[in-house]
């Protein structure tokens, strides 16, 4: 079987970005027999390579025109000569999978669709104008035209249904897991001084994720401020995540402005996995209130390194925590603030959640998620 996938991007830290490195690379580990064929802009073959590996199966495709190769400009006419040099190349494969429905092409007939989330069909402000736009306009026949639709979550699967009934029977659940890397283990906290992070030995609270208000951070800051002051002068709070959008970092710096006290309060960028690993085995618990989430892969992460976790009872959260977190309503900051409080003085059972959050993780694995997606693609080639 030839599969083809579109990677316009080898390198990265969003959600999507990491379910398509990590289910390709467990792809052929998994099935090494097949050839998945990387589809990929002019100047990305180097760190697509980077990303992949050289292995057999893998066939390497560097044809797409970057969208500003010639000027923002002429970005809309790149763009539909990518469209039409990615049709192109669907129709020399058995199956084209599109890991981000933004990807996929419109009239094909062999493609299979991951949906992550519908979050830019939500009223909420958590999308760009333009993912709102284009959800609104193209999501219910990309998801009409594939063959198949590979869902994150149960939550998120239904979703889809509710909204687009029609879809009944051709989604297939596949989650995303930790990367093997995230795991639990005694480390120095000396890594910390390579962060500006003055106080190593004082312990901190840690959230992980894109700056913006989808991901409820003003609720983490605002809860951290409001501690009662012995636990606040005993603690500090370290945010590792970047804004995509500057009108959102900049909310961001003026809700950190109007703290009692900045000193505690860090923010990190680009902080790669070796040290993210670190950083969740070291902190003394794991935020993690978002508003919505298709899954929530940070869960997933803290859980598999032994790190306590409060996080959301909405979305696909609850589905992804179960009883191996202490949930809360995003919109409650008191339940948050009191859940803080009680894990930090009730050692008990802080390790009690370290205990079921790291056997809550082994129920998610790139190679179980292989598997099934292998089964969803044989299962679409016999629909054609």
């Amino acid at each position: 079987m030839k599969i083809a996938y579109d990677v316009f991007k080898a390198k990265g830290f969003s959600g999507n970005q990491t379910y398509t490195n990590e289910l390709i690379k467990a792809l052929v580990r998994e099935f090494s027999d097949e050839q998945y064929h990387i589809i990929t802009n002019w100047r990305q073959k180097k760190d697509t390579i980077k990303a992949f590996g050289t292995h057999s199966s893998l066939v390497y495709h560097n044809i797409l025109p970057h969208r500003l190769v010639l000027g923002k400009k002429f970005q809309q006419q790149i763009q539909q000569v990518s469209q039409k040099l990615l049709i192109a190349a669907t129709r020399k494969h058995d199956l084209y999978h599109a890991t981000n429905p933004v990807h996929f092409p419109e009239g094909i007939k062999n493609g299979v669709v991951t949906l992550h989330d519908l979050i830019a069909l939500k009223e909420q402000p958590w999308s760009s104008q333009g993912s709102k736009e284009f959800y609104r306009e193209h999501i219910r026949s990309i998801l009409q035209n594939a063959l198949l639709i590979f869902s994150v979550s149960h939550y998120t699967a239904q979703d889809a249904m509710t909204k687009f009934p029609e879809l009944s029977g051709k989604i297939r659940v596949t989650p995303l897991a930790a990367n093997p890397i995230f795991r639990s283990f005694n480390t120095s906290r000396n890594f910390l001084k390579n962060y500006g992070i003055r106080d190593i030995e004082k312990p901190f609270l840690l959230f992980v994720g894109e700056i913006q208000p989808r991901k409820n951070i003003e609720a983490v800051l605002h809860c951290f401020d409001s501690l009662p002051d012995p636990l606040r002068q005993s603690f500090q709070l370290i945010i590792i995540g970047s804004a995509r959008l500057r009108d959102n970092q900049k909310l961001f710096e003026e809700q950190v402005s109007r703290l009692q006290s900045t000193s505690t309060v860090y923010q990190l960028q680009k902080v790669h996995n070796e040290d993210l690993v670190r950083f969740y085995n070291t902190a003394h618990l794991f935020l993690f209130p978002s508003f919505f989430e298709g899954f929530g892969l940070p869960v997933i992460e803290a859980m598999s390194c032994g790190c306590p976790v409060i996080t959301s009872n909405t979305s696909s959260l609850k589905e992804v925590a179960k009883n191996a977190a202490l949930t809360v309503n995003p919109y409650q900051r008191e339940e948050l603030r009191s859940a803080i409080i009680k894990l930090i003085e009730e050692e008990g059972l802080r390790e009690s959640y370290c205990r079921s959050g790291l056997e809550r993780a082994k129920d998610f694995s790139w190679e179980k998620t292989a598997r099934e997606t292998m089964e969803g693609y044989r299962q679409a080639i016999e629909t054609l």
